[in-house]
């Protein structure tokens, strides 16, 4: 065989390998939401007053617009949702894939991916963390973001 022939069938075979491994990705690109502000509604009801308090976790710090929230002991339910910097929820969190996580999960109890109750208990104040929770990937999206719940 000719040095030629070699040569030619040597750089076939280098660009078809490189052709591949740039053309083939072993994981597919997946979208990561854009999540501006975490809003979270609470409501609670006491005997016939119903009561909603919106609290926004806005930007990478996390500070909420309110600084604490009371509930009764009864406990209070929580719903949140997720927003893009101009307000519009974020499309990509669905409940397929994402979950509002709350911590300590004592407190929590889940009614669905962005809803759930939070206990109330005996009298006190306690810090609860609020997420947005990437279930397949195992990591959060956003936040935790941590709000002062007073029980009374």
């Amino acid at each position: 065989m000719s040095t030629f022939s070699t040569s030619r069938i040597f750089t076939a075979g280098t660009l078809l390998a490189l052709t591949m491994a740039v053309g083939c990705s072993s994981e597919p690109t997946e979208e990561e939401p854009e999540v501006e502000t975490m809003r979270l509604v609470i409501e609670t009801t006491t005997g016939l007053q119903i009561g909603l308090t919106t609290v926004n976790f806005a930007g990478g710090t996390c500070t909420p617009s309110s600084s604490s929230v009371t509930i009764p002991t009864a406990g209070a339910t929580v719903t949140a949702s997720f927003l893009r910097a101009d307000g519009t929820p974020e499309t990509i969190v669905t409940a397929d894939e994402f979950e509002l996580q709350v911590t300590p999960a004592g407190r929590f109890t889940r009614t669905g991916a962005f809803t759930g109750t939070i206990a109330g208990g005996t009298a006190g104040s306690a810090s609860l963390g609020f997420a947005l929770l990437h279930k397949i990937e195992q990591h959060e999206d956003f936040g935790p973001c941590n709000l002062t719940v007073t029980v009374q």
